[in-house]
């Protein structure tokens, strides 16, 4: 005799795999995507920027590099776009901040492209690269017309420092933005703190030294 119960258990289950397929398929993208929408939340909750002590003495690091200029909160933009640049960077809002609840950056761990964008895209009135969560997107732009490339020498704050730019492939990315003239001083997101406060040389006090290729310098042109 056939256990009719038994027997319509199996199409059922059968068609219960068949069902999460597209869930698993699915899942992943999902999932992250909740995850951006709850760190959007949770960042909207707590306050990001620095505290003024915090931000104060990350603003009188930067001012000790600045040899042969004055460091001084702009009260109106400046003309030049690096300058621009560099002015969004220490202001009160970025200087310092928090990219622990940035989308899409394994907890700030890898926000070094977004919190760069967060300086430029107030200076620029856009965000570079199509990713802007990408460094390799943003050195695609920049290669593309929207920058030009520098030697150490020539470079300005606000100019733009990446880590192994001669080798894309193999070297481990990383941006940040030139605090001084020359480049001595480079601020960009540390995945450890995961804030916007690491101010390091423009090897990045060669934390990528064991990857192939060195530092490029890009200027950011305001070009469409």
């Amino acid at each position: 005799m056939i256990n009719s119960r038994k027997f319509a258990i199996r199409p059922v289950f059968g068609l219960a795999l068949v069902a999460m397929v597209p869930l698993v398929i699915w899942g992943r993208p999902v999932g992250r995507w909740l995850k951006a929408q709850y760190d959007g939340y949770r960042g909207s909750q707590i306050t990001l920027t620095a505290d003024p002590s915090t931000y104060q003495q990350l603003l009188q690091q930067i001012r000790q590099q600045q040899p042969k200029q004055q460091l001084t909160i702009a009260p109106s933009p400046p003309t030049h776009l690096s300058e621009r640049i560099f002015q969004a960077a220490i202001a009160p809002d970025l200087l310092g901040r928090s990219s622990e609840f940035e989308p899409y950056t394994h907890n700030g761990k890898l926000a070094c492209a977004v919190m760069v964008n967060r300086a430029i895209h107030p200076a620029l009135g856009r965000s570079i690269g199509d990713n802007p969560l990408y460094v390799p997107s943003m050195v695609a732009s920049l290669d593309r017309g929207q920058g030009q490339r520098l030697t150490q020498a020539q470079t300005q704050r606000g100019d733009l420092a990446i880590s192994n730019g001669t080798d894309y492939a193999n070297g481990l990315w990383h941006i940040g933005i030139c605090m001084n003239e020359g480049c001595q001083m480079v601020l960009s997101n540390s995945p450890s703190a995961v804030k916007f406060n690491w101010l390091s040389d423009a090897n990045f006090d060669g934390a990528f030294a064991h990857f192939p290729g060195e530092t490029t310098f890009y200027r950011v042109l305001a070009r469409p």
